[in-house]
């Protein structure tokens, strides 16, 4: 099982907004756009238990997804956009 590298909550304090999840493609072109707009990205590993019940199946997908973090580069962490 992927292990996530920090939890959502520490993530969240330290100011990242979650945005979505992605494959590779898309997950490249949110970190280009993102950081042209100056913003910081953040990837984490999308976690099983994210998924509905009746894909659960289906885990390996999740290791090809990932889910997508911003927050603006120095930029207090209690104001988010």
């Amino acid at each position: 099982k992927i292990m996530r590298a920090q939890s959502e909550e520490d993530l969240l304090r330290a100011g990242w907004t979650r945005r979505f999840v992605a494959g590779p493609a898309r997950w490249q072109e949110a970190i280009e756009m993102y950081q042209s707009l100056g913003f910081e990205v953040h990837l984490e590993p999308m976690s099983v238990d994210e998924l509905q019940v009746e894909c659960q199946g289906c885990a390996l997908a999740t290791t090809f997804f990932r889910v997508v973090y911003t927050r603006r580069k120095n930029d207090d962490p209690s104001i988010r956009i």
